[in-house]
């Protein structure tokens, strides 16, 4: 029997983790506001809840308490959200995790390119930026073009590019206040670095004992002032040499922030001087990716993460061992989100039944109900709706996923 403390939400993965493996079973370990996300409570042996604003020591002291009554086996985090607590908790009561130090290297923005720095793996400038002033010191001193960001931030809030010295305070007052942009999203001190320019991609693996398995190279269209993310496609539609390139540099990159296990989103840009790592993540990518690359592999790479975390020595694994070197597929599959407008209040969205008819067109989803108060595209969570598709290859994928989205049409009251 394996028992496994479940740190954070999670929503459907939990119960999922408790069905991957006959007699394992969970407690589980959350903040208040994220209890929503840990989903069927009563079928965990406990449940404790924390406040939210409850220090470090709290967390390590609900868990000793659960140790002692329940004999934890394994700590997981199955969403981004206090993946710190469960590193801390793990260490604590030494049990299997990702390290305190690699958590912290991926989520705070400016240890990471320090780390990579050090590692010699990448070398661009950047700077931790306290006000305007400080950016425009880093602006005068780098030149253009630079990105400023949330140093902890998430769901593309708070992003900005400059280009040039008037752009600079309305970047950094869109970074600093990125907090009101997503939910759950703690103040972060921006960070400014050089702008690479180029397409971007995300990488999908799943590391075991340290080896970096790739299943997925996702191509994603972004917005070009805001960078959120409008559009992905499974496969990335890009020759061998440029997915060489992006895979050696992914896993350079995982090696020197201490990835040894799970699953991970790597979000990199493929520039002129090579790829470049914008972020990684510690969890499965969100937007539906994971569904995307079930789709073009025919795996489902989220089951291989759950066997991993009851327990099993995934190293034997044809579908594993085959993706050691680089991802195959035998299909496409691409989806698109449906941009705000800048103001008004939402009234309908037309042409949602339409899209969900059309051949190859497996979900339709809208993400904001009617009366919601729209003021552009912020965030992720400003998007109106998403399709998805599946098709025989990507560009099959991204033609039936733009057709299925020219069906829709916002409706917006001014009033």
């Amino acid at each position: 029997m394996s028992r496994v403390l479940l740190v954070g939400g999670g929503s459907d993965l939990q119960p999922r983790l408790r069905a991957v493996s006959e007699g394992l079973s969970t407690v589980a370990l959350c903040r208040a506001t994220v209890l929503p996300w840990v989903h069927q409570l009563g079928d965990n042996k406990a449940v404790v809840v924390v406040h939210d604003d409850s220090p470090l020591e709290k967390w390590l002291a609900a868990a000793r308490f659960l140790h002692a009554e329940y004999a934890i086996d394994t700590v997981a985090a199955l969403a981004e959200i206090d993946q710190d607590k469960a590193a801390a908790i793990a260490e604590d009561l030494g049990l299997e995790f990702h390290s305190t130090e690699t958590v912290r290297l991926t989520v705070d923005k400016n240890a990471m390119r320090e780390r990579l720095r050090t590692a010699r793996v990448e070398k661009v400038p950047f700077r931790q930026v306290a006000d305007v002033a400080e950016l425009a010191d880093f602006f005068a001193e780098v030149g253009p073009p630079l990105l400023i960001k949330p140093s902890e931030g998430r769901a593309s809030a708070g992003i900005a590019v400059i280009r040039s010295a008037e752009d600079i305070e309305t970047a950094f007052r869109r970074a600093d206040g990125a907090d009101g942009d997503a939910p759950r999203l703690d103040r972060s001190t921006p960070m400014a670095e050089r702008y690479v320019e180029g397409p971007e991609y995300s990488v999908e693996a799943l590391t075991h004992r340290g080896t970096h398995y790739v299943f997925a190279v996702t191509e994603k269209l972004k917005d070009e002032t805001t960078k959120v993310e409008l559009g992905h496609v499974v496969p990335a539609r890009i020759d061998a040499d440029a997915q060489e390139a992006i895979l050696a540099h992914v896993r350079a990159c995982l090696t020197a922030l201490g990835v040894e296990r799970g699953i991970t989103h790597t979000e990199v840009i493929l520039g002129t001087d090579g790829p470049f790592l914008v972020e990684t993540h510690l969890r499965q990518a969100g937007d539906w990716i994971i569904d995307l690359v079930t789709a073009a592999t025919g795996i489902d790479v989220t089951d291989l993460l759950l066997r991993q975390i009851a327990g099993a020595d995934l190293a034997e694994l044809d579908e594993l061992a085959s993706r050691r070197e680089r991802p195959h597929y035998h299909a496409a599959g691409a989806i698109g989100f449906l941009a705000p407008p800048d103001s008004g209040r939402l009234a309908g969205i037309d042409g949602l039944e339409q899209a969900g008819e059309l051949p190859g067109v497996e979900f339709v989803h809208r993400l904001i109900e009617d009366g919601g108060e729209l003021s552009g595209l912020r965030s992720s969570y400003s998007r109106l709706a998403c399709i998805r598709v599946k098709a025989e290859d990507a560009e099959a994928a991204v033609r039936l996923r733009d057709e299925a989205m020219a069906t829709l049409h916002v409706r917006v009251d001014e009033g």
